[in-house]
């Protein structure tokens, strides 16, 4: 049975979430294109193919909308929620307060730490399978060990004719 390793997990996830709430939240954009985002952020994603995929991997952060004919863009659920002003056809919003940008990240972080411990939970049961396995084969060895009868002892040398013991022999007196 396979598991799917949580997006977390993902060697760089972390660091790639964490850097685009920072941009998402501060930018005067309040949604980029995956074009803005390599831009802004100088390289593409190590743990997805691109940012949008990122993004698309943690909805509990990121708001992704997807358009056939036009670009695909990402914004922060929880700036995406705020009250927007138009400004050249655009909805721009606020950005995020640094404390609103701290507890997201703290949540990115204990989501991964939550994932971590959750996959590192297995290993606690490779000793308890081991001791298992070699107590039933200790116990299999025994059983196999005893399974071979013994024959009884032989009765041979000993006469299966009954003795009698004669009444006139007895037993002398002690002196004292």
């Amino acid at each position: 049975m396979s598991r799917k390793l949580s997006s977390y997990l993902k060697r760089g996830r972390l660091g790639e979430v964490i850097a685009l709430i920072q941009v998402l939240a501060y930018h005067r954009n309040t949604s980029r294109s995956e074009e803005g985002l390599r831009k802004e952020l100088c390289y593409a994603p190590v743990s997805a193919t691109s940012w949008i995929d990122v993004a698309k991997n943690h909805p509990e952060l990121f708001r992704v909308r997807l358009k056939d004919s036009g670009v695909d863009r990402v914004s922060l659920v929880s700036r995406y929620v705020l009250v927007y002003s138009p400004e050249n056809k655009k909805r721009i919003r606020e950005p995020l307060h640094p404390s609103v940008v701290n507890k997201l990240i703290e949540i990115a972080v204990e989501l991964h730490d939550k994932e971590a411990s959750r996959a590192e939970r297995w290993k606690v049961w490779v000793p308890v399978v081991a001791a298992l396995v070699s107590s039933g084969a200790a116990i299999s060895a025994a059983f196999l060990r005893n399974e071979v009868p013994t024959p009884p002892p032989s009765l041979a040398p000993y006469s299966v004719q009954p003795q009698t013991v004669s009444p006139t022999q007895t037993v002398a007196p002690r002196k004292e």
